[in-house]
């Protein structure tokens, strides 16, 4: 058992939540959605992983909007925007200085806000048997707080 958790201790940080494979997303950022019970539009403008989905942020009539995949459709139309180039993708592996060391860690998500990008890190390690809570281990950082790591 303690040879586990030393293993869980060592590599939670750029283990992807997903498995090996990461699933892909069901609509691309700044694409434009309909919302599934209302056919409202709205914008994708961010993605993090979640339990075991990604869930999105969708911008619609001004109220940001965290659903799953099945509770929108997309349409292959993009909003103009001004935001520059993602400078990471979701499953990079990046260091972030959270302390003396910087720390490796992987992406989990990414967000568009008033044309810049934030990333999610996680900040904290899994708990061994931990059971979902309301608290997100996820921490939103710019690309300026962190650094393509070379695996």
């Amino acid at each position: 058992m303690i040879n586990q958790i030393k293993l869980l201790e060592s590599c939670w940080h750029i283990s992807p939540p997903w498995g090996q494979a990461m699933p892909p997303l069901a609509v691309q950022m700044l694409e434009k959605v309909f919302l599934s019970n209302s056919d409202l539009p709205g914008y994708c403008c961010g993605v993090h992983w979640e339990g075991q989905e990604w869930i999105y942020a969708i911008l619609c009539l001004g109220e940001m909007l965290y659903l799953p995949s099945k509770e929108f459709h997309r349409t292959n139309v993009f909003k103009n925007s001004t935001a520059p180039t993602q400078a990471f993708q979701l499953g990079d592996i990046v260091e972030v200085d959270f302390s003396e060391q910087p720390t490796r860690r992987i992406i989990q998500g990414i967000f568009s806000l008033k044309n810049n990008w934030l990333y999610g890190v996680e900040w904290c390690p899994p708990v061994v048997g931990e059971r979902a809570s309301n608290q997100s281990r996820l921490i939103w950082l710019a690309d300026i707080d962190l650094v393509k790591a070379w695996v």
